[in-house]
């Protein structure tokens, strides 16, 4: 599939359009390149581009998790798509092989908005566990907060710098882990997050959040809505993959009937198993159809039915 956008994560939860995995419909790597795969997060492979760079995360008023900062909902970091880079920068996230007393952290090497390099930082005193209440020193991508070794608190709160601690990926990098959930890494590799998985048909997911194909792992994950009070619906125009709105995604121009972007526009998903599946898509009089999600692969189980709107290639 080659309508997805690569992926990239910025701290306030903007994420560059992404998809599945080469068998999505089209995804970019790290930039704004069509290809097919993934998202960008500025946090794989279908109708999207590459995109692996989402916005950070943080939000500003009383939303949780980001996208640009907009009073009304989150401010929102970068998160670089499924280019998964080797986890750079001075320490290992995977392998936390910081001295006793630090943990490597992603964080945003140049002073910029998205976690672009890893640091060994302090952990603190009485440090928090996954899924407790945490706060952020200075911003979301500072790298310095009070969850423990292993963990970093995301879905930062721009007025707050209060978040919730969320498992980094072990293993390594080509073979990532998690405890609980998927590992989705991000950023050139230097932002691999354990995330819930969820079905892009019923958006099950939290709050602001949105389920959207991971870009290393094979299913779809829940990731913070970097613009949760924005028009994200057909049509619009986008540039990260968490801008869009519920039951969309970030897809390559060249798949969306009348998309005029160069950066891709907002796309639906569709359930292949329903009668007439193309009539659910609004493009379908622009000659849009419902087509697998995974292409002619095997679907992993549960998202056989998983399908997305677009002008076939």
């Amino acid at each position: 599939m080659s309508g997805l956008r690569s992926l990239s994560i910025a701290p306030f939860v903007l994420i560059l359009a992404a998809c599945p995995s080469d068998s999505t419909p089209g995804e970019e790597t790290g930039g704004n390149e069509e290809s097919t795969g993934a998202s960008s997060m500025t946090m794989g492979t279908t109708p999207t581009t590459t995109m692996t760079t989402v916005d950070t995360g943080m939000t500003s008023g009383s939303g949780t998790g980001g996208g640009t900062m907009d009073e009304s909902g989150t401010d929102g970091f970068l998160i670089e798509g499924p280019d998964m880079g080797t986890g750079g920068g001075s320490c290992d996230v995977f392998e936390q092989d910081c001295p006793e007393g630090e943990k490597c952290m992603p964080w945003a090497a140049d002073g910029g908005n998205s976690w672009n390099g890893t640091s060994c930082k302090p952990v603190m005193e009485n440090p928090g566990q996954a899924g407790d209440p945490c706060t952020v020193e200075g911003s979301a991508v500072s790298g310095i907060d009070d969850c423990d070794v292993g963990l970093m608190c995301y879905s930062v709160s721009f007025e707050t710098n209060m978040g919730v601690c969320y498992e980094l990926c072990g293993g390594n990098v080509d073979a990532p882990t998690c405890d609980e959930g998927l590992c989705a890494v991000y950023n050139d590799g230097n932002l691999p997050l354990c995330l819930q998985d969820c079905d892009p048909l019923l958006q099950d997911c939290g709050p602001e959040q949105l389920c959207l194909a991971s870009p290393t792992a094979n299913g779809f994950v829940c990731i913070l809505d970097s613009l949760p009070f924005n028009d994200g619906g057909y049509g619009e125009p986008c540039e990260y993959v968490n801008t869009c709105d519920p039951g969309f995604f970030c897809a390559v121009q060249s798949i969306v009937a009348g998309c005029t972007n160069a950066s891709g526009c907002c796309e639906e998903f569709c359930d292949l198993t329903v009668p007439n599946p193309d009539m659910q898509c609004t493009g379908a009089p622009m000659g849009e159809e419902c087509q697998p999600w995974y292409g002619v692969e095997t679907p992993p189980p549960g998202y056989e039915a998983v399908g997305f709107c677009g002008i076939p290639s």
